[in-house]
């Protein structure tokens, strides 16, 4: 009862999206409605939607590749190896996500804007994949300190190299535990509002901050809200 409950702010997101701007601007609401793309027909052609769509998809699919790529090893080193300042590295790693993103929006703006990065995805998917890695490092290590580091130089000893042994035994043990933290890393990705609102116009734009336009000023058109939500 309470999920259905909860669901029903969703719902109606879903039946705005599919109604007219008279019937959603309605005093009265109205569940039983003539369906109609209106909205979905002016964000895709008129709005370019579909562009901040693309933009999203590609910033988080790429800063998700690379904070995988390197993390895992970052994590595997401090897993397998001893070195002076281990603790102290494994602690600055996790400080790293105690930091507010409001705090560094400034200094990161300057920084993108003297390296010709505002606006680009390529600047996007570099700054997803710095804030990323302390999350991908720090959940990766435990994992990689859970498989046994025999297993490894087993395959050593029968003639394989160190990265032979990592990807033909480590990598197929870890492969659940990372398609898990690449999930969380890519919802991550998706969801990030604040660096994409400052540091973006109109090019590489992703979703989340496009749909503020739909949510502010006097006359909010709850139909195409509840499309570009949807």
């Amino acid at each position: 009862a309470i999920c259905l409950l909860n669901f029903i702010p969703y719902f109606w997101m879903i039946l705005t999206g599919f109604m007219d701007r008279s019937t959603s601007t309605g005093a009265v609401p109205q569940w039983i409605f003539t369906p109609t793309l209106e909205a979905f027909d002016y964000l895709i052609n008129e709005k370019r939607v579909l562009l901040n769509l693309r933009n999203s998809a590609i910033v988080a699919l790429g800063s998700t590749f690379f904070s995988i790529l390197i993390g895992m090893f970052a994590a595997y080193a401090l897993a397998r190896y001893d070195f002076v300042g281990k603790d102290d590295v494994s602690f600055w790693v996790l400080t790293n996500r105690m930091m507010p993103p409001v705090a560094v929006i400034l200094p990161i703006f300057i920084t993108f804007q003297t390296l010709k990065l505002l606006d680009t995805l390529g600047g996007l998917i570099l700054l997803y994949t710095a804030l990323n890695l302390p999350f991908v490092v720090w959940m990766l290590t435990g994992y990689f300190r859970d498989i046994p580091k025999r297993y490894e130089e087993s395959a050593m000893v029968d003639g394989d190299s160190w990265f032979g042994a990592f990807r033909k035994v480590t990598l197929p043990l870890m492969a659940p535990s990372i398609t898990a933290t690449a999930i969380f890393v890519l919802i991550l990705s998706w969801n990030e509002f604040a660096f994409a609102l400052y540091l973006t116009s109109v090019g590489a734009k992703t979703l989340p901050p496009s749909l503020m336009a739909y949510a502010i000023g006097v006359n909010v058109q709850w139909n195409l809200l509840g499309a570009a939500c949807l």
